[in-house]
């Protein structure tokens, strides 16, 4: 009777395992499916490794994320940035500029949805006033990046392209390129006006930067920057009073903004000279 007791246990033992071998095959079939299936897949959050002030700041791993938890990452830096902490605060703001910035980062912020960019974008807009000058600085940097984001991939390429043709100051290419974004499907970026306008002013046109500026501020009314150059087309327009009235608006909403505080400067230099 032992003797025949022997092999049913180890024929049961073998079904266990067997059992458990099978549970454990399913169980990881389902975490690869999790990671592999394209509903469900997360972007993969690039290696973050900035030089700030001397220092490298290594700000994340790479690794592959999934929607929420992209999610999650992004509004703990909207939290980090209404922090005390100022080293949590230039964190935040740096990872902010870096992903809005970075071309490849483009598609993943997309993936967040229009709710949680929104709250970025004001988290991004109140990180403007804050003491430290180079949260600030980040800032701004991360919102100017976000103006630039659009749903359309040849968009995106067509606006880096353009960009590239200003600093070569090529001037009608950039337009020309500029220009071919609006004819693409997806969003139109707001700063794409913006930029048009600085090209309109290399060019010594104005009027027609002054158009592109309000097609920029209907599409982004807290476009700082816009009002910047809808300033500036107004001052080379000699029309002084307009001007500074831009430059109020954009200080309200960046009240450091160096570039408007020269430029006030300078408007209120030349009203002195040419009198009342």
């Amino acid at each position: 009777m032992p003797s025949e007791e022997v092999p049913a246990r180890a024929i049961i033992f073998i079904v266990l395992v067997f059992l458990v071998l099978v549970l454990v095959q399913v169980r990881w079939g389902f975490r690869e499916g999790d990671r592999t299936e394209p509903d469900e897949q997360g972007p993969r959050l690039s290696h973050i490794q900035i030089a700030e002030d001397d220092q490298v700041v290594d700000l994340a791993p790479e690794s592959l994320l999934t929607r929420r938890e992209l999610a999650e990452l992004m509004e703990g830096r909207i939290r980090s940035l209404a922090g005390r902490k100022t080293n949590e605060r230039r964190v935040a703001a740096i990872q902010l500029a870096y992903m809005t910035n970075d071309p490849r980062e483009h598609e993943k912020l997309l993936r967040l949805g229009e709710e949680l960019l929104e709250r970025a974008e004001d988290a991004l807009l109140k990180g403007l006033q804050d003491t430290d000058e180079a949260v600030a600085k980040r800032c701004r940097e991360a919102l100017v990046g976000l103006w630039r984001i659009s749903d359309s991939t040849a968009a995106g390429e067509h606006f880096r392209r353009g960009l590239a043709a200003v600093e070569a100051r090529q001037w009608d290419l950039a337009l020309q390129t500029f220009e071919s974004i609006e004819g693409l499907a997806g969003s139109v970026p707001p700063d794409l006006y913006r930029m048009k306008a600085e090209v309109y002013l290399a060019k010594s046109l104005p009027e027609q930067a002054l158009a592109e500026c309000l097609h920029a501020l209907q599409a982004e009314p807290r476009h700082f920057m816009a009002f910047y150059v809808l300033a500036r087309a107004y001052a080379q327009n000699a029309e002084y009073d307009d001007a500074n009235r831009a430059l109020n608006k954009a200080l309200s909403i960046y009240t450091d903004f160096p570039e408007a505080r020269r430029l006030r400067a300078r408007i209120l230099a030349l009203q002195k000279e040419t009198g009342p």
